[in-house]
């Protein structure tokens, strides 16, 4: 009986939320489902420290992008106390391919950081600038049709709410998957 309140009181509603937030950002179907990975250096409060980053991204027919999840490689220290959040991110796949595209860490609007440390405290939000500046490759995003993506996603670029900067030499596309 306990486990069934505790369900009732802290998991389901929990659920909602989760799909409440997911159904209303949600980019539809169809769209090429893209990861990215590399190493990225972190500078924040006199500080800086490199680790490797992982990135999901839906890139759907008209170049539209979502980055909806982002982390870590397991056991690169000191990045683990990082903590992603506030999905989807926004951007522009032609605009990352031409150079000088941003990264809305904000896209839902609500004035939150994006990336907190293990603490709560923001490390990083808002527009990311210095996006950019890649070749591309066709993939799948549709029956029949498909979308230039970026090779690589190079970052040399400062987050608007913080003023924390973030660098790589390029985050590789690793594949696309279409997903219709």
């Amino acid at each position: 009986m306990k486990i069934i309140k505790f369900l009732n009181y802290a998991i389901f509603p929990f659920l909602g939320v989760i799909g409440f937030v997911g159904v209303v950002n949600a980019m539809p179907a169809p769209y090429a489902m893209c990861a990215y990975q590399g190493e990225v250096t972190w500078s924040f409060g006199g500080s800086s420290f490199s680790c490797n980053a992982l990135l999901s991204a839906k890139v759907n027919c008209s170049g539209d992008m979502e980055i909806v999840a982002a982390g870590f490689v397991v056991g690169n220290a000191p990045c683990p106390f990082l903590f992603f959040g506030n999905f989807p991110w926004a951007s522009n796949v032609a605009a990352i391919i031409a150079g000088g595209a941003t990264i809305n860490t904000d896209a839902n609007g609500y004035g939150i950081t994006s990336v907190n440390d293990a603490a709560g405290s923001p490390f990083a939000g808002g527009l990311l600038n210095g996006v950019g500046g890649s070749t591309s490759s066709a993939v799948a995003c549709d029956t029949g049709s498909t979308v230039n993506v970026p090779d690589s996603i190079p970052i040399s670029g400062i987050f608007s709410y913080t003023g924390a900067t973030l660098g790589a030499t390029g985050l590789a596309n690793l594949g696309c998957t279409p997903v219709f």
